[in-house]
């Protein structure tokens, strides 16, 4: 080979390897838009737009059974399910710093903006360079399980008891649709199967007393059994309509596991029941929605700045504590830099700057969010909670927080967040609550009630007002999400002072769960959600 030749041969190769280069630094992201949901996803174009049909699909097959209407009112931006879908299992974990943990979904219920993250693709394990063992995880169940969650948190105020918020949320997770429109309900989850073969049914008499703390196993087996005992009362026929009845005396107060008794009757015959349910048939079956139509799949591209900030602002919505913020921020920004003039780079940079205490970076990134789109909720938002980060160390600051919360509030009336943190700018700040800030809270809740911390919030305020009833109904919900050995869900003697009308109690109650929090915030530094 001359010396001409290798050197053209040379430049050939490095040309060819700049190119791989650039095609493999910048990641195809797409973002796909449907009535709830908002996928982004790191994918191709086809597998991100069936994905997010399906996931509307789901949304659909839920309001169809609830007797709702399809596809429902519009929820605005903010308050659609925003997914996040990138490489596998274990990629997913090292960007959410849960490396090994196999995260096959986190969901995450914050008023203005739910949020989950899943993998883009399943991971498999190889022997021998062939994949014997088939999917680990079950990505989409996973997230049909988690809005399951989200969707009646949303729509109802049912108080479930845990056993069957899991159970009811497995039943739906299996939905699976047809070609021509109809969806079949009552498929088994195979990752409960071994758990069901493999372990003792959980005592009937202990899983229906919401009062039992069940030890490690039996909380462990509730979530399969759940499954089963759910499945069973909702599809054997000669059982119709004893959950509904279950349920509603539950609601009303009264003792579950009496309400139990009532409701179905000898507790160690349905035991028997279940157990020889448990070896099948499955019971199941076919719904078609009238007047049937395929969902709306809006796509885009994503541009080069979301792109190149994406994983990076991932890290930063997934929650970070004071010591990971700032790398977090850090990271951030060395992405957002080349792109003074995106919007999106512009407040995903506020935000991790927020968390990482940086307010002055964080002004500076909120500045040029508005200077971008002064029109841009969000970027007045993020302009405001610079000034209630300020305010934990300078009351004085909550103020002016105000005017931008005011106008992110009339800019996106979806949006629950400025008006959750206008009645928090003077909460935090020492004062008295105004009025209309009370009300901003209250009128927010069709848009937030699938957040937690928010109905603590309202739940507080309304037993300030001596409201217990209502106050009741807006914490039920969230009173029995804990059901082990180790924990009580400290909500549960705050609904029995409620029902003995002793809401001194429950006051006082209420004051030491919200103590509780800030001091395990402030203990590990966690961010405040």
């Amino acid at each position: 080979m001359t010396p001409k030749i290798a050197t053209r041969v040379i430049a050939t190769m490095m040309t060819l390897a700049m190119a791989l280069t650039a095609t493999t630094s910048r990641a195809e992201w797409w973002e796909a838009r449907t009535s709830h949901f908002i996928i982004y996803s790191e994918t191709k174009r086809e597998d991100a737009e069936g994905f997010a049909r399906d996931l509307e699909r789901f949304d659909n097959a839920l309001r169809t059974m609830q007797n709702m209407p399809v596809p429902g009112p519009d929820v605005g931006d903010a308050n659609r399910l925003k997914v996040y879908r990138t490489g596998d299992t274990d990629r997913l974990g090292y960007i959410l710093n849960a490396s090994g943990a196999g995260i096959g979904g986190i969901y995450f219920g914050r008023a203005g903006n739910p949020t989950s993250f899943v993998p883009a693709r399943e991971k498999r394990s190889l022997s021998r360079g062939i994949d014997s063992s088939g999917p680990q995880l079950d990505i989409r169940s996973t997230l049909f399980h988690e809005y399951t969650h989200h969707f009646m948190l949303t729509n109802f105020s049912t108080a479930y008891p845990h056993w069957y918020t899991e159970g009811f949320a497995e039943l739906y997770s299996t939905i699976r649709f047809n070609p021509d429109g109809s969806f079949h309900v009552g498929d088994v989850p195979q990752h409960r199967g071994e758990m069901l073969k493999q372990l003792s049914d959980t005592k009937l008499t202990r899983l229906l007393d919401t009062t039992v703390k069940l030890n490690g196993l039996e909380y462990y087996q509730s979530y399969s059994f759940g499954w089963l005992l759910a499945h069973y009362l909702n599809f054997h026929p000669a059982r119709k309509g004893q959950i509904q009845t279950y349920l509603s005396a539950v609601n009303r107060g009264e003792d579950s596991l009496a309400a139990a008794k009532n409701a179905f009757g000898d507790l160690d015959a349905l035991q028997r029941e279940v157990r020889r349910y448990k070896s099948g048939p499955f019971l199941g079956y076919d719904i078609k929605p009238a007047n049937y139509v395929d969902p709306t799949v809006t796509m885009r591209r994503m541009t080069a700045a979301e792109e190149a900030v994406m994983q990076a602002h991932m890290r930063s919505l997934r929650g970070v504590t004071r010591s990971q913020a700032k790398d977090v921020a850090s990271d951030v920004r060395a992405k957002a830099a080349p792109y003074p003039d995106s919007l999106f780079a512009q407040l995903a940079l506020a935000e991790a700057e927020i968390d990482a205490q940086n307010f002055d970076a964080a002004d500076a990134a909120a500045d040029r969010a508005i200077s971008i789109d002064a029109q841009s909720p969000l970027a007045h938002y993020w302009k405001a909670m610079v000034a209630m980060g300020r305010g934990e160390k300078d009351k004085s600051a909550y103020a002016a927080a105000r005017p931008h919360l005011v106008k992110a509030r009339r800019l996106d009336t979806y949006d629950p967040r400025p008006a959750i943190a206008y009645y928090q700018s003077f909460y935090d700040a020492g004062d008295a609550v105004p009025e209309p800030a009370i009300i901003a809270l209250e009128e927010v809740f069709p848009n937030a009630a699938y957040d937690a911390t928010y109905r603590l919030l309202l739940g507080r305020q309304l037993l300030d007002e001596k409201k217990g009833d209502i106050a009741r109904s807006v914490l039920a919900p969230i009173a029995f999400g804990s059901h082990s050995s180790d924990e009580e869900n400290p909500l549960q003697p705050v609904i029995a002072a409620i029902d003995a009308k002793n809401l001194d109690e429950a006051r006082t109650k209420m004051a030491e769960i919200f103590k509780k929090a800030k001091d395990a915030r402030d203990g590990k530094g966690l961010r405040a959600e």
